[in-house]
């Protein structure tokens, strides 16, 4: 009966041994995780927070809203705080494509600037991003630790992406800039301006993109008057200082 194989069910699965030879038959390598499932759940832990909240959304609804069960959720994200982060990370795209700018092709400080500007301000004038806010203001004072997983996924990530391409500006001299993190607060300031305050009490309509584009122009170019190097020249609008 040489090379006989023996199938034994164990509480962990199959196991194939090997008669005769007392040898097990190794196992083929475990398939890989699949993307579509991950997205599948990190997009059914958006629409539970924002319907439920934090604190009343449960592993077993968001698994069942993906279509997955709770062992692979638990897998793949530890609990739910994990996953509540991995969502604020979700949030971020349109600030990863404002940066992914290609260096080589041309453009100015100026235009970076006002690209990611556009990028910003599209994200957070969304109204699907001003429901997620309201979520969070809520579920932040009942669960401090979500305030810091927040912060460093959504907020502190933007500031940094952002104080790194005025440093640049500033090791260029097209800017001077002491503390580029601290001027990366005053950019999104200027750029933000009121529009978010009248937005979350429903004072104005979603800006268009046209309005956008317009809002980040502006407070690019009076940024970069701000903080030009001393006795530089700077065009704000077509005037010339």
């Amino acid at each position: 009966m040489e090379g006989r194989t023996i199938v034994k069910q164990s509480r962990f699965g199959l196991k194939a041994l090997a008669c005769c030879g007392g040898q097990p038959v190794k196992n083929g390598p475990g398939r890989p995780r699949d993307p579509a499932k991950q997205d599948a759940i990190i997009s059914a832990a958006r629409e539970s927070f924002i319907e439920r909240g934090f604190n009343a959304s449960t592993i077993e609804d968001i698994a069942q809203r993906a279509g997955v069960s709770k062992v692979t959720l638990y897998n793949r994200f530890g609990d739910k705080e994990t996953l509540f982060e991995a969502v604020i990370r979700g949030e971020m795209p349109r600030m990863d494509s404002a940066l992914s700018i290609d260096e080589q092709a041309g453009l100015s400080l100026e235009e970076r600037l006002n690209l990611f500007g556009e990028g910003l301000l599209t994200f957070i004038f969304h109204e699907d991003h001003a429901v997620f806010e309201r979520m969070l203001a809520q579920e932040i004072t009942q669960v401090p630790a979500l305030a810091e997983r927040f912060f460093r996924a959504g907020p502190a990530l933007c500031r940094g992406r952002l104080a790194d391409l005025i440093a640049e500006g500033d090791a260029a001299g097209l800017l001077e800039v002491d503390d580029p993190q601290r001027a990366a607060e005053d950019l999104v300031g200027i750029w933000k301006g009121f529009c978010e305050i009248e937005l979350m009490f429903g004072m104005i309509p979603e800006p268009t993109l046209d309005m956008i584009r317009e809002r980040a122009a502006r407070g690019t170019s009076r940024f970069m008057r701000a903080y030009a190097p001393r006795g530089a020249d700077v065009v704000v609008e077509g005037e010339a200082m």
